[in-house]
């Protein structure tokens, strides 16, 4: 399991107390995406249903299909979801072709476009359906594995692109459409919970391990970005330094730090989010 298939299942949890507690947006979601996929509606709802939810909200079938693509393990020319597009996108100019042959074509012909997947076919778009998509088009990540999203399936550079994309769809659809105060309550640590974390993960000064549960995750995150000047602005070089005391996977711990909006990224310098901004949960 990745941080990805993390995240639904954080997500799916969270859905779960929504629907528990008669939350009357979650349960309106839950209803129309029960209705779309054609599921009968449980007599209570348990944590299988909402893990289906949260990945069918994502733009796969359901649990099983969100974890096999998002861990990497999907195999060619299997149906990918609609996990790269979104009503967001509806309104942009692109080209679709059912053969990953002409796709790849089309991308070679117009190598500032983006080959994403869609389903079982294939989309070339431009940079403004990039951004539309919640995302930077100008991110390093793209230009690894040649703006191919087919290419560089399950790579370093696909996975950091999926947990970009899967912060925009957090965004987006968990929450606005659901209950954005209640997601945030949920992923707050006590004082008591956060020195528990820290004992548990943090040893000598440096992290053990990184948490996989989003909400231990986060006391992490919180606990090393409250360790760099508030007003400085660092290079990704520095940023790099400053993670390795910690924990050798200093690229995950950057990302992280951006995804979660703890800190701010542009044109390869990081500062801390200013601490009356809210961040995205």
């Amino acid at each position: 399991m990745n941080a990805l298939t993390t995240e639904i299942k954080t997500r799916a949890r969270l859905l779960l107390k929504l629907l528990q507690n008669k939350n009357v947006a979650a349960n309106k979601r839950a209803l129309m995406l029960s209705r779309k996929q054609k599921w009968a509606l449980p007599e209570e709802w348990q944590l299988r249903h909402c893990l289906n939810l949260a990945a069918a909200d994502c733009g796969f079938q359901h649990w099983e299909h969100a974890r096999e693509v998002l861990s990497g393990r999907a195999l060619a020319g299997a149906d990918m979801g609609d996990f790269w597009h979104g009503a967001e996108v509806g309104g942009y100019t692109n080209h679709w072709f059912s053969s990953y042959a002409q796709a790849l074509t089309q991308l070679q012909a117009h190598p500032d476009d983006y080959l994403l997947p869609y389903r079982r076919q294939y989309v070339v778009v431009g940079v403004d359906y990039v951004r539309a998509l919640g995302m930077n088009p100008e991110d390093a990540s793209w230009d690894i594995i040649g703006r191919n999203l087919i290419a560089g399936y399950s790579s370093n550079s696909w996975l950091t692109l999926a947990q970009y994309r899967l912060q925009a769809t957090r965004v987006e659809r968990f929450e606005k459409i659901w209950d954005v105060q209640q997601s945030k309550l949920d992923l707050q640590s006590t004082e008591d919970e956060a020195q528990r974390v820290l004992k548990s993960f943090v040893q000598q000064g440096r992290l053990i391990k990184i948490p996989e549960q989003r909400k231990k995750r986060l006391v992490i995150l919180q606990w090393l970005v409250n360790q760099l000047e508030t007003t400085r602005r660092y290079s990704e070089a520095e940023m790099n330094r400053f993670f390795l005391g910690f924990h050798e996977d200093y690229a995950t711990l950057r990302r992280e730090m951006i995804v979660n909006g703890l800190m701010i990224r542009q044109e390869g310098v990081y500062w801390r989010q200013p601490e009356d901004v809210d961040i995205a949960v």
